[in-house]
């Protein structure tokens, strides 16, 4: 059986349900900690659940995103401005998703991961929620913005075919070369 994962899709997918969970799980959390460090601590929670999807997509292991998400959760509770916390949000998924995950074509990427930083601040700044449900859809707002890089870069699907992640069925191998073998024979 091939497992394919579609990183546009899972992304819009995930955040579709972290803007859903968004106000459930703050109010949870208020209970515990102040409304600000509930709402900071929900966004810090949707970060990790997709620096987790990031890593696995990219077959990296959890330690090499474990220090990145260490920095954004002690932020949490000495940054006290929201808007700031989702900047510094915006820059840790970033760090991990072009620094850690995917590095490759290093140039371009920073300039795409730029252009998404600054479009996120902006339309943070310009639409600044200051009720739950403003959070909620700037959460979602957020993850389809950042489906657009995989728009950019992997519009490809992600198969977890690499080195020992998943192997390969052997009638879907044969099938493979007999359709290669197929397609040299027509085109001659």
């Amino acid at each position: 059986m091939k497992i394919r994962q579609r990183p546009v899709t899972t992304t819009i997918g995930f955040g579709l349900i972290c803007g859903l969970s968004f106000i459930p799980l703050s109010l949870a959390l208020s209970a515990v900690v102040s409304w600000s460090s509930a709402i900071c601590l929900t966004l810090w929670l949707f970060a990790a659940g997709y620096a987790l999807l990031l890593s696995r997509w990219s077959e990296q292991k959890f330690s090499a995103i474990f220090y990145p998400i260490l920095v954004l959760l002690l932020a949490v509770f000495l940054v006290d401005s929201m808007a700031a916390f989702f900047l510094l949000a915006l820059a840790v998924i970033s760090w991990i998703r072009s620094g850690l995950c995917f590095p490759k074509q290093r140039g371009i990427r920073l300039a795409v991961e730029m252009l998404l930083c600054v479009v996120g601040g902006a339309l943070a700044a310009v639409f600044t929620p200051d009720a739950a449900l403003g959070w909620a859809l700037g959460v979602w707002m957020f993850f389809l913005l950042q489906s657009l890089y995989f728009v950019i870069f992997d519009d490809r699907t992600i198969s977890p075919e690499k080195k020992h992640a998943f192997r390969i069925d052997p009638f879907e191998q044969a099938s493979r070369k007999a359709e290669a073998i197929l397609a040299n024979c027509t085109s001659r």
